[in-house]
């Protein structure tokens, strides 16, 4: 049995992602892809592959956040699971002292689109810079900046 640190559920051996919460259980080998067609749009892709599974790297931190989005994350300073849900906790990565809320922001999957929304949080949330009003979903592309409170991190679509 393979213990999943983030949630504690226990996974059969040769797992790649936690059953319960979706994180990676593994290192996860990432490709390169290569560049098509017409460079000069700003943002990447908007789409998610069919496994759902995204990357997060917080600036200032070597490993990232690797999670398989089956319908909706919640990110923040939590580590509840619930039904259908994933919490993924930011306390590792000083979120307290960056202003991020217990429940701060929220990822949503709809087919090959995942959208971020702010849950009303405290310090807000921004996406590429912009502020992002409460309750109002935005679609991220690969490699958008996120800044939760002032929490900056980077978001990977994989294909």
């Amino acid at each position: 049995m393979k213990i999943c640190q983030h949630c504690g559920h226990e996974n059969l051996e040769g797992v790649v992602f936690c059953d319960k919460c979706g994180i990676a259980l593994v290192p996860v080998p990432l490709s390169t892809r290569q560049l098509i067609g017409d460079t000069s749009q700003i943002g990447g892709s908007d789409t998610l592959g069919p496994e759902g599974v995204v990357v997060f790297q917080v600036a200032g931190h070597e490993t990232p956040i690797t999670v398989r989005v089956q319908h909706e994350v919640i990110l923040g300073r939590t580590t509840d699971q619930g039904p259908g849900k994933t919490f993924i906790n930011l306390t590792p990565f000083d979120a307290d002292e960056h202003g991020v809320s217990r429940q701060h922001a929220r990822l949503l999957r709809d087919n090959q689109a995942l959208y971020l929304m702010d849950l009303n949080s405290t310090n807000g949330t921004s996406l590429n810079g912009e502020s992002i009003p409460a309750a109002v979903e935005r679609r991220l592309r690969d490699g958008d900046e996120i800044m939760l409170g002032r929490l900056k991190m980077y978001v990977y679509l994989t294909h």
